[in-house]
């Protein structure tokens, strides 16, 4: 059984195609046999699956196993020539840090809103990857552990971040033995992990805007860390190969520069960010591990993760370590 996604799915005009042959790579040739040049040039740059596990074209398939395919307009591989055919949908995540910075400049609880808004789209990004996997995945649960995060935080202050691991354990488990498919090691652990970083950074990016944060405009300078980063980074990704130039560096080195020259702009302790700029920046890179992992099951830092909101996997992991880093440097 093939599952199609996207524009696969259009050409094939089902979502669910039964093959006969004995491999993937079989399975897929039979798939393109049937449905034409189309079909075969956009599975050459797609994800293959196979029972929620990455696929190799010699892997044997069963008639109870089932193949996905998920072309790159769903978040796949692609591959670029130039920087005039850059995918503008893969800068949504600098769209949404925007609407961030807009966020930020109301009232705390517009900001708290807007964060669990954006754990919100976060989490059911992840959930439709996985989904296409056929994994399970509770988006519910990281939302849940995000909002009560914030009102922790908001209430109890720096407690309030302690008290989100907590929350982030206590959600996770709850939804395992309220409902038993999440029981499920390959379930509860992704689950619960996305919580920690969703409630940890919801939690740090709140006390970093409140009376308990050692500089008030702290997250003025987190975001103006994590947008450069992510638009460097994005721009070199789609650029011609460049000798000595790659999206990770670049995602670190504009962190770093971002962080400084927000510092500088409304001078604060450009030392102090500098020092804080190094962690977002290592956050941020080792945040495109992470989304390998968890999207694709593999860890994979040459390929772009499939999702639309990729990008924030890294910026959840550098939220859950900001205040920290705050209170600790500053």
């Amino acid at each position: 059984m093939l599952r199609l996604f996207a524009n696969l799915r259009e050409i094939a005009g089902s979502a669910r195609v039964e093959v006969g042959s004995g491999t993937v790579g079989a399975a897929i040739e039979e798939a393109s046999e049937r449905f034409g040049p189309d079909f075969r040039r956009t599975v050459e740059t797609s994800r293959v699956w196979i029972n929620g596990e990455t696929a190799a074209y010699d892997d044997p398939v069963g008639e109870s196993d089932e193949v996905v395919i998920l072309p790159p307009v769903s978040g796949g591989n692609r591959s670029m020539s130039a920087p005039a055919t850059v995918d503008l949908i893969a800068f949504l995540p600098l769209a949404v840090l925007v609407l961030a910075v807009i966020a930020n400049l109301r009232s705390q609880e517009i900001w708290a809103a807007a964060l669990v808004a954006i754990v919100a789209a976060w989490a059911l990004d992840l959930g439709s990857v996985l989904s296409s996997r056929g994994r399970l995945f509770a988006s519910l649960a990281v939302v849940v552990t995000s909002a009560v995060s914030a009102m922790a935080a908001h209430v109890l202050g720096g407690t309030g971040y302690s008290l989100a691991l907590v929350v982030a354990v206590a959600v996770g488990l709850g939804w395992a033995v309220a409902l038993p498919a999440y029981r499920e090691v390959d379930v509860f652990s992704p689950v619960l992990l996305v919580s920690l970083f969703a409630g940890l950074g919801t939690a740090s990016l709140i006390l970093a805007r409140s009376a308990h944060s050692p500089d008030p405009r702290a997250v003025d300078v987190f975001l103006a860390a994590v947008i450069a980063g992510l638009v460097l980074g994005s721009m070199v990704e789609r650029m011609p190969s460049l000798p000595l130039v790659d999206p990770f560096s670049v995602t670190a080195i504009g962190a770093v520069l971002g962080a400084v020259g927000a510092a500088m702009l409304w001078d604060l302790d450009v030392v102090g960010y500098l020092l804080i700029g190094l962690g977002i920046a290592v956050a941020l890179v080792a945040g495109r591990g992470f989304a390998s992992m968890l999207r694709t099951g593999r860890v994979s830092l040459t390929e772009r993760p499939p999702g639309w909101l990729n990008s924030l996997d890294g910026v959840a992991l550098a939220a859950a370590i900001y205040f920290p880093l705050l209170t600790v440097i500053l």
